[in-house]
């Protein structure tokens, strides 16, 4: 039963026409359509005029093998690039049958003229709007054509229906009919389920329903991840108010009591004893730094203060205003500095650390910084660079990392979190920092901040 339902229905060319190709796909199937009701149709007509015109002729024989040429063509089309020609000869094959019929059915006021509306309307849907146009003005030709032989000349009868009224009636409710189920059997399809669009939209809004069924569980991990996170969060900032409060008042008092100690006997100490204190003392203090750097670091990107445009010039010059208090340093800012929409403080902050950093760890006896600013269509890439000892590039990423550093700290006092702030505050603007370097050449620190569209400028240096 598969097997016929699959031959009859073309199955195997249908499977041919690309899925997505919906067009094709409908336009095959109104094919099918038509052609099983239009041999239906032919077939109606052949057996009305049997059974009800005497001595009908050849005619009926010619409306039936209108019907049988029909299904031929169907069958016979075995490649998708050949159904552009099969739904051509069906309808100029009834077309030819049309007007054939006509001469001796009516002319102009033959019954068979309803079927030029169901041509037409399958001319537009199987072969596209400029055909369907080609067939609509040739069917007004031939309807005029039709009226003008009818009403001028003798060229056209009711001969078949014998000049019978009554023939002629039946002839016209039987037309009628048979053209109303044509129509009926196009509108059924294309309002109805089998309807390769409608599936496809149907399609379309499952696959729809199911992508919101899934982003909308994914929505709901995500935010169940976000509480989390946020839980999170809360404890981490009540892990640093315990560093920062509840660590320090008991490193303050061994600070106090080993600074006591040292007052009332330090004389009586022996030089070992006394060393060993004094190292107690400073590593209370340099616990008590890093506590407070980790506070620090912690709130880099938690305090935001107020967006506006901000003159990057500016912001430089007061940097180095309260940072520079040597006169070894020399620093040059180099060209032109934008105008940013952003957050004065934080990138106040970028330009402190960076320009502390080159200060503090120079080797040399006149240091020199260069400050200067390029851009791209989408970022501007800042560079802050000195003639200090440079860095080793295998230190590159080694030196963002929180509480990191190049120098033991017995030999230079330093928590590694300037650095590791600027980090965090660079990235969380939506931006990126790095160094370029080698030993001995300096280090040149760049970073990029994005633009935002309309809110950022570009000034010369003043």
């Amino acid at each position: 039963m598969n097997r016929v339902t699959a031959f009859l229905s073309h199955a195997r060319l249908y499977q041919e026409i690309h899925e997505e190709d919906v067009v094709s796909r409908q336009r095959f199937a109104l094919f099918r359509i038509f052609s099983y009701t239009g041999a239906f149709v032919c077939a109606g007509v052949f057996l009305k005029m049997q059974l009800t015109i005497p001595d009908a002729g050849f005619l009926p024989y010619l409306i039936l093998s209108l019907g049988i040429v029909m299904l031929l063509n169907y069958f016979s089309v075995n490649s998708v690039p050949r159904l552009g020609t099969a739904y051509l000869i069906m309808l100029i094959s009834a077309s030819i049958l049309l007007h054939t019929v006509a001469y001796s059915c009516g002319g102009i006021r033959t019954s068979g003229t309803m079927y030029w509306g169901v041509i037409v309307l399958y001319a537009y849907m199987l072969l596209g709007k400029k055909t369907g146009q080609y067939f609509a003005g040739f069917v007004v030709v031939h309807l005029v054509y039709m009226f003008i032989i009818s009403s001028y000349t003798d060229w056209t009868s009711f001969d078949l229906f014998k000049n019978e009224v009554g023939l002629i009636s039946q002839d016209f409710l039987t037309n009628a009919i048979l053209s109303l189920f044509l129509i009926a059997s196009q509108s059924s399809y294309m309002q109805g389920g089998d309807n390769v669009v409608i599936q496809g939209l149907k399609k379309s809004r499952d696959e729809l329903e199911n992508k919101n069924m899934e982003l909308e569980s994914k929505n709901n991990l995500l935010s169940s991840y976000t509480d989390k996170l946020e839980k999170t969060n809360h404890e981490l900032e009540r892990f640093v108010a315990v560093a920062s409060h509840d660590l320090k008042a008991p490193l303050r008092a061994i600070g106090n009591l080993a600074c006591m100690i040292e007052e009332d006997i330090g004389d009586q100490f022996p030089p070992d004893a006394k060393k060993k204190l004094s190292s107690i003392i400073s590593r209370v203090g340099r616990m008590d730094h890093l506590l407070n750097a980790l506070l620090e670091y912690s709130r880099a990107d938690s305090s935001h203060g107020e967006e506006s445009f901000v003159d990057m010039q500016e912001i430089v010059n007061a940097v180095l205003f309260f940072t520079i208090k040597d006169e070894r340093v020399q620093v040059n800012v180099k060209g032109k500095l934008p105008v940013l929409y952003n957050d004065k403080l934080k990138l106040s902050r970028i330009f402190g650390n960076l320009v502390e950093n080159a200060i503090r760890f120079s080797d040399k006896d006149k240091i020199r910084i260069e400050i200067s600013c390029e851009e791209d269509s989408m970022n501007y890439i800042f560079s802050v660079k000195d003639n200090g000892p440079g860095i080793d590039k295998i230190y590159h990423q080694k030196i963002f990392v929180l509480f990191q550093t190049l120098q033991r700290r017995d030999e230079f006092e330093a928590m590694g979190v300037g650095l590791a702030i600027t980090k965090k505050i660079i990235e969380e603007r939506g931006g990126k920092i790095w160094v370029e370097s080698q030993l001995g050449e300096g280090s040149d620190f760049r970073f990029i901040l994005p633009k935002q569209a309309g809110k950022s400028e570009t000034r010369s240096v003043a």
